[in-house]
């Protein structure tokens, strides 16, 4: 029987709104996979992809930041984002701290 070890990494782009009108400015996504921290959606996924890493599930952790908002801003600061699950097929006898 096959054994899974699994990882989460976050997704976010965070978006501001300085108006009283409906546009709101994001950021580029990016992905925070280790202590090293954010980097490029496209290049994060990349790297889980060449270190044997399937994507297996991503559940919405979107946040929104009233206490950030400026006096002309009426809406703060909007974070959107995902936690996405990874898995590859464990080794016996390595480390799963990955």
């Amino acid at each position: 029987m096959a054994t899974w070890e699994y990882k989460s990494v976050t997704l976010e782009r965070t978006g501001t709104k300085e108006d009283f009108g409906f546009d709101w400015t994001y950021g580029a996504w990016e992905v925070g996979i280790d202590q090293s921290g954010k980097q490029p959606m496209m290049t994060g996924l990349q790297q889980l992809g060449r270190a044997g890493w399937e994507l297996a599930g991503a559940m919405p952790t979107d946040m929104w930041d009233e206490a950030s908002r400026s006096g002309n801003a009426p809406h703060g600061i909007r974070t959107i984002s995902c936690m996405l699950l990874f898995k590859r097929p464990a080794v016996e006898g390595a480390s799963t701290d990955n």
